[in-house]
């Protein structure tokens, strides 16, 4: 029977993936979900593609190249476990992924959020900016599970019970940035139990020239449409509270294109609501000051 399902979205880097799925125990309860968005035959070496001899592996190729969204809702299609966890091809776990395993088959919480720490690719030096244990049970513990419900974006810092995204048909949006944000709000509103473990479980790497950190314009622009579209849903179900996301990236377009982020701010003053507005203005300069004096 299979337990959990891992969905791992993949483009261009086989041997970070090799790693990946390296760390990934070969138990006969989990299934791993290699999704290939569309990679450059020049770079990645398909008959020897990472993942296609081991027997707890499905590889599926695509060849739309659209982005991680898409590979993940197209591995949502396979999935055959009931909890389903997410991971970045660069990104690994840790050994405590056997003892997550073993901790909650049976649990009846609807989300269970996971401990992670980040490290940078080219050093192996820790980075302090993970989920740790202490800010999650903080969070929970004081009866804030707001925070993770709607600030949680990652995927993989969380593991759902593959019933409720069927239950209630949550998909990635397929944008070229942010696609997992409007998918992690969704499953915090719509979880009825949640729970944590109190152990890392996820190796997040940090690569300067991924996704995350580019400072490409059209990134930016998806990431502030998602951001308004979060706006709209935190705003209805009186939670707006918790929206802390557009303003980074309205102001990162200053680097990019000044008229654009001019005309970007003006939206974004008229999008949300002024106290709303003043309260991400304090928070990002809180976070300058704060960064500045360490």
């Amino acid at each position: 029977m299979i337990n959990y399902s891992i969905i791992i979205p993949h483009k261009n880097i086989p041997n970070l993936l090799q790693r990946c799925l390296d760390s990934i125990p070969n138990r006969e309860d989990v299934q791993i979900i290699v999704v290939d968005d569309n990679s450059d035959p020049n770079i990645v070496d398909f008959d020897k593609f990472p993942g296609l001899n081991r027997s707890n592996v499905e590889v599926i190729f695509t060849k739309e190249g659209k982005g991680a969204g898409y590979a993940r809702n197209t591995g949502i299609k396979y999935v055959k476990g009931k909890w389903l966890l997410f991971s970045d091809a660069d990104d690994y776990f840790s050994e405590n992924v056997n003892r997550l395993f073993d901790d909650y088959e049976n649990s009846v919480m609807d989300v269970i959020y996971i401990p992670y720490k980040t490290i940078d690719l080219i050093t192996g030096e820790d980075l302090e900016d993970g989920l740790c244990v202490t800010n999650l049970e903080e969070d929970l513990y004081k009866k804030r599970s707001d925070t993770l419900r709607y600030r949680c974006y990652s995927p993989w810092a969380k593991m759902v019970k593959v019933s409720m995204i069927e239950r209630y048909s949550i998909k990635f949006e397929e944008v070229v940035a942010s696609n997992d944000v409007w998918f992690s709000v969704n499953v915090g509103y719509v979880a009825k139990e949640i729970d944590i473990c109190n152990y890392i479980v996820y190796i997040r790497n940090v690569r300067y020239g991924s996704l995350q950190y580019s400072l490409n314009k059209e990134y930016l622009l998806s990431r502030i449409k998602v951001g308004y579209k979060v706006y709209d849903f935190l705003y209805d179900i009186n939670k707006i509270e918790y929206y802390n996301y557009t303003l980074w990236f309205v102001l990162a377009l200053i680097k990019i294109d000044l008229l654009l982020f001019f005309k970007q701010m003006i939206i974004y003053i008229y999008k949300t609501h002024i106290n709303v507005q003043l309260r991400s203005i304090y928070r990002f300069f809180k976070e300058v000051v704060y960064r500045i004096i360490q």
